[in-house]
């Protein structure tokens, strides 16, 4: 008798920063969830605007508008 098993490793990643001169990498890293979070919230929204019909000036303006305050909301100017 052939039984799969299924082996689970745990694993563990430890990114270090020196403070302040990688603050910048710091942040990136500690807003990656919301970065993607803003990418996949822009893209629905652009599928919907196109799916009817929607100006794409008016979307690429759409767009601009959710891509800055999505920049601002994880600190970036």
């Amino acid at each position: 008798m052939n039984s799969k098993r299924s082996l689970v490793v745990n694993m563990k990643a430890i990114l270090e920063f020196t403070y302040p001169e990688d603050q910048d990498k710091l942040r990136h890293a500690l807003n990656g969830s919301k970065a993607v979070s803003a990418l996949t919230d822009i893209q629905m929204t652009v599928r919907s605007y196109f799916k009817h019909d929607a100006d794409p000036l008016m979307v690429l303006a759409l767009v601009r508008d959710l891509t800055n305050t999505a920049l601002n909301e994880c600190g970036e100017e």
